[in-house]
């Protein structure tokens, strides 16, 4: 590809091949999500041409899917045979359809949740991924979506052929409402893989909780975005923006807590800037003084059983930090972002006596004698001046 192309694609273009954070969910609607801070139109189910259509006509940026609608059966797995001269072919056609739409800005394998220990399946994903980029003009990234359950050996296998690692990170539909250091597992798990890849954080607006327990979906979510960013993710998409019926009481508390989220990140405070782009660093000593605590994150379960297998269901146990603090150099300025995963609040106590900033309003920031306490998955994001 030549530099000039680079160059276009980068000025406004989504990463990896672009400077703008992905930010999208499935099934949305992009007139809406694209005012409020969401980036990209995310991939919907069903047939997609005419939601791509719309896209295309408008200039948004979008997911497409591709690949044939196949069903990967589980009798008999042995006796089925790809026929990847066909698979080929049809995966030509689409591309053909819809290569030369620059509004596509990644592609979607379907299906998804393709099993690692099936020869067939892996096989299909090869044969997708390969013709795609043989059919791509502009090499554009591709993404496979992986259940919740993934670890770093599974993924693995997928990661030898996309190059976006994405499993899902449902805490409350993985049974894990209390265990939310999971996100941070969630994404540890994508960047062992390949780290210089695109991982992907993927929180969930599907199920409406208890009503005693709508106070809490706000803090719940900036939990997820922040804590999957600030671990290593570049990117956010969420599952899913459709008004689906077993969300009707809280949906619009879900949508308004991310679309907050989008906006400090994407909007004129630009956040998104320091997780894609800030140097790492580690020079503010942060010590925890009360609360927190060791996490233990209970891994396996029920979830998408179908599509694993009792080995992967037996139950583990992790011992993961109930707090997380990133640090980033961007453009001559610090940045800090804390995490509080626990159940309960947590004081931490910062070693530096620099002027501090909220990054997410502006306002300046006083620490009681160097200690900040963060309520249950809290978060705070601070800018040190000097």
């Amino acid at each position: 590809m030549t530099t000039l192309l680079l160059t276009l694609l980068l000025a406004g273009g989504i990463y990896p091949r672009g400077d703008k954070m992905p930010f999208m969910g499935y099934s949305g609607d992009p007139s809406r999500d694209l005012t409020n801070g969401f980036t990209v139109a995310g991939p919907v189910y069903g047939n997609q041409m005419p939601y791509l259509q719309r896209c295309f006509s408008n200039g948004w940026p979008v997911v497409a899917h591709v690949g044939p609608r196949i069903t990967f059966k589980d009798d008999s797995p042995d006796k089925y045979k790809l026929d990847e001269t066909s698979l080929r072919a049809q995966v030509e056609q689409q591309m053909k359809e819809l290569a030369l739409h620059k509004e596509i800005v990644w592609w979607a394998v379907t299906p998804e949740e393709l099993r690692t220990w099936r020869k067939e399946e892996m096989r299909y994903l090869e044969v997708v991924c390969a013709t795609v980029r043989k059919n791509d003009p502009l090499q554009r990234p591709i993404y496979l979506y992986n259940p919740n359950h993934s670890d770093a050996k599974r993924l693995e296998s997928i990661a030898r052929h996309v190059d976006v690692i994405a499993k899902g990170c449902y805490v409350n539909h993985s049974g894990k409402k209390r265990d939310r250091a999971w996100v941070r597992w969630s994404v540890e798990q994508e960047l062992a893989v390949r780290p210089r890849s695109v991982a992907v954080v993927m929180p969930e607006l599907c199920r409406d909780p208890e009503p005693n327990e709508e106070a809490e979906i706000r803090n719940w979510v900036r939990h997820d975005v922040y804590l999957g960013l600030a671990s290593g993710a570049k990117a956010v998409c969420i599952w899913s923006l459709f008004k689906r019926k077993e969300v009707k009481r809280t949906w619009q508390l879900w949508y308004d807590a991310y679309a907050e989220c989008a906006r400090e990140l994407n909007g004129p405070r630009a956040l998104a800037q320091v997780f894609l782009f800030g140097e790492r660093r580690s020079d503010i000593k942060v010590e925890l003084l009360k609360g927190g605590g060791p996490a233990t994150v209970q891994l396996g379960g029920g979830v998408e059983a179908g599509t694993t297998s009792d080995r992967e269901r037996a139950a583990r146990e992790i011992k993961m930090p109930s707090w997380t603090a990133a640090e980033f150099l961007h453009k001559g300025s610090r940045y800090l972002f804390l995490i509080n995963s626990a159940n309960s609040a947590a004081t931490l106590r910062l070693a530096t006596n620099n002027r501090l900033e909220n990054v997410f309003d502006g306002a300046p920031l006083t620490l009681d004698r160097g200690n900040l306490t963060l309520p249950a998955y809290g978060v705070a994001g601070i800018r040190i001046i000097k």
